[in-house]
């Protein structure tokens, strides 16, 4: 018995293993494109979103006369197995594959066709009865099933950097209410500014991770908006009366959302603006998780030779050489990763700008370089919430000291003591070499606890004040 069947397309014929559920379309685009270490099968939300309009456009289909009911239930049947993760290892294009869509579009109409020629007592590759174009691609087009499955996977996969970012915001502010009583230097330029509590820091870190929480949401809810029902440009021309409104009432009893099509169907399959709208959101949240690993190095860095006001969790020892030293490697894990989704999202935006006509042919690298950074940002942001930011101690008595011996610290002092005698104090702490509290104390013009309590009260916030 043969190990190989031939399938043969308008460029001729190719033999493919017997029982391979991809045809020659699958092959072809494998071949061209063997460029990555990511194939279609290892992305496993856009393949559910394949299946997922494969499966309501047959239904729809069905619905409206146009694929009879036995063709159409083996089609359902087969897209069901594969938005339920089975047959991974038969999509076999790379997902920077370089045909606008065509191959991974293709990988999907096959595998489905094959199997659902399987499910009716069929063999692979005969496909009178069931054709991949003919029959599990009819009332679409690659130009408005791919870049709907892509958004569609987009939203799906969001959900998880959304849950990563609360609970981001939930370690930064349970540390906030930790820190309240913490008093520390607060520092403008890399200098000495104003005193200011710990927990205030926190605070607006954990008040920015929820802020860019809101925002990601919001666009994210872009991305129900299909081009799907427009076929090759926006005409809908393949497709027959009654199909998109059928293929939208399925999708959205299948998705659990509102999908909807766009107002305007050319501006839909012309556009990928959002596309460039979320990945730059992503590309924030990056960028502000980033600045807060920044400082978190800034402020743990020493411990007897810098700021050395933050106690960062020791994860792993810190060098081959130096015995005993440990470095801040989750916030420069979280740095390596804002460097990386910055340039994802550099990548977004010239493929979003470069679309042709009425369509835009580089989606493929869109979702390729969006799931990189949604994948990135969610997992590496749970690892810092939970091994970094979670653990995070204050060195108090560092702080403390940081503060007390700052010239910043004189504005304060101003409506106890007097602008001048302040300035004197100062000049005379600087002459000695000295912090000028330790002078205002040894003069008795302050004791511990005033400067203590004036410091404290200097650091609430002035609701109001300008």
């Amino acid at each position: 018995m043969p190990d190989t069947r031939t399938d043969t397309d308008s460029l001729g014929s190719r033999q493919l293993p017997l029982g391979a559920l991809f045809g020659i379309a699958t092959l072809r685009g494998q071949e061209n494109f063997d460029i990555s270490f990511h194939k279609l099968g290892d992305a496993p939300e856009l393949l559910k979103a394949m299946a997922r309009i494969k499966r309501a456009a047959a239904t729809a289909n069905r619905d409206i006369g146009t694929l009879p009911a036995d063709i159409a239930d083996a089609i359902i049947a087969s897209a069901i197995e594969v938005e339920n993760g089975l047959h991974a290892d038969q999509f076999i294009v790379d997902l920077l594959e370089g045909s606008g869509g065509t191959s991974i579009n293709m990988n999907v109409n096959e595998v489905i066709a094959n199997r659902a020629l399987q499910i009716l007592g069929d063999r692979p590759g005969n496909y009178a009865r069931i054709h991949p174009n003919d029959h599990v691609n009819t009332g679409q087009s690659t130009n408005d099933v791919v870049p709907a499955a892509v958004k569609l996977a987009v939203y799906d996969k969001a959900a998880s950097l959304i849950d990563a970012l609360k609970q981001l915001a939930g370690a930064l502010q349970n540390r906030a209410e930790a820190f309240d009583d913490v008093l520390r230097i607060g520092r403008t330029c890399m200098q000495a500014a104003q005193p200011m509590r710990l927990g205030q820091a926190f605070g607006g870190y954990a008040a920015a991770i929820r802020r860019l929480e809101h925002k990601l949401s919001e666009v994210r809810d872009e991305m129900l908006v299909l081009p799907l029902g427009g076929t090759a440009i926006g005409t809908g021309l393949g497709s027959n009366p009654g199909y998109r409104t059928a293929v939208y009432k399925h999708l959205r009893n299948i998705v659990g959302a509102a999908v909807k099509p766009g107002e305007n169907m050319f501006d839909a399959m012309q556009n990928a603006d959002g596309f460039a709208r979320v990945s730059s959101e992503i590309r924030i949240c990056a960028e502000v998780i980033g600045k807060i690993s920044s400082d978190l190095i800034i402020l743990s860095s020493g411990p007897n030779s810098g700021v050395g006001e933050l106690k960062l969790p020791s994860v792993q020892p810190g060098s081959s050489i130096m015995p005993g030293k440990i470095n801040p490697v989750l916030p420069m894990m979280m740095m390596q990763v804002a460097f990386a989704v910055v340039g994802n999202d550099a990548a977004v935006s010239l493929a979003s700008f470069q679309g042709q006509l009425e369509i835009n042919h580089f989606e493929p690298v869109i979702a390729s370089r969006l799931f990189d950074s949604i994948e990135l940002l969610a997992k590496s942001t749970r690892i810092f919430a939970d091994k970094c930011i979670a653990g995070i101690e204050p060195d108090r008595e560092q702080s403390l000291k940081n503060l007390m011996q700052s010239s910043a610290l004189a504005t304060v002092f101003v409506p106890k003591l007097g602008y001048a005698e302040v300035s004197r104090l100062v000049q005379a702490a600087a002459a000695e070499g000295r912090p000028f509290i330790e002078l205002a104390i040894e003069r008795g013009l302050l004791t511990q606890d005033e400067v203590h309590n004036v410091v404290r009260e200097s650091t609430n916030y002035r609701e109001g004040f300008a």
